[in-house]
């Protein structure tokens, strides 16, 4: 619910309307609550609750230029382990992202962008690579879906991930790791200029 946008950044997580949404108590609530805290994606204020975690633009370009150091070396790996069946699934998802950049569906492309990616990962078969990316990437999750949203970005990410994965497909992992690093950093870039002046509105409020 929280990477979907349905309780926002900064919202209060309100465990007795969720354990009644969900039909389940309200101890699996905390639990939940105890695991995404974990992971930095929610934070504990005493007296006050849980909420959802409010990340700056400061910390995002941070978590940007690591995600972009574990992609690199995600998509350097990669390319030495490319089987037939993962250029299957690479390709499924670009086609899916292709056909959502053509609908405009941003939430779709976001879900798709993300498989993309993390099937990377798991062909570079690196199991602290895996960890650390996916404990990163669930805190970028937040604001991810923001930089998609700009003018024209769907189709500038679209283009940029078929030049990856033909880096790939070709066995360039020096290629296929400066794509991803560039990438990456681009996306960052876009995300911290989409979400500064929303900063400075609320430090400014």
């Amino acid at each position: 619910m929280i990477l979907a946008g349905k309780i926002k950044p900064g919202e209060r997580i309100n465990e007795s309307q969720l354990a009644a949404a969900l039909q389940v108590s309200r101890a699996p609530i905390r639990e939940a609550c105890r695991q995404l805290e974990k992971h930095n994606i929610v934070e504990v204020r005493t007296n006050r609750g849980t909420f959802v975690r409010n990340i700056d633009a400061k910390e995002v370009a941070e978590l940007y230029d690591v995600r972009a150091a574990l992609d690199s070396l995600a998509g350097e790996r990669a390319a030495e382990r490319m089987t037939p069946a993962a250029v299957q699934e690479l390709t499924k998802h670009l086609k899916l992202m292709e056909a959502f950049t053509a609908q405009e569906d941003v939430a779709a492309y976001y879900r798709a962008n993300l498989d993309f990616h993390m099937a990377v990962v798991r062909v570079s078969a690196n199991n602290s690579l895996i960890n650390l990316y996916e404990s990163v990437c669930k805190q970028a999750l937040l604001f991810r879906r923001t930089s998609l949203s700009l003018p024209n970005r769907l189709c500038v990410s679209l283009d940029q991930h078929k030049q990856i994965f033909s880096a790939l497909n070709s066995g360039r992992g020096d290629w296929a790791a400066a794509l991803l690093k560039n990438h990456v950093l681009e996306a960052g870039r876009a995300l911290v200029s989409a979400i500064e002046p929303k900063t400075m509105e609320l430090e400014a409020g």
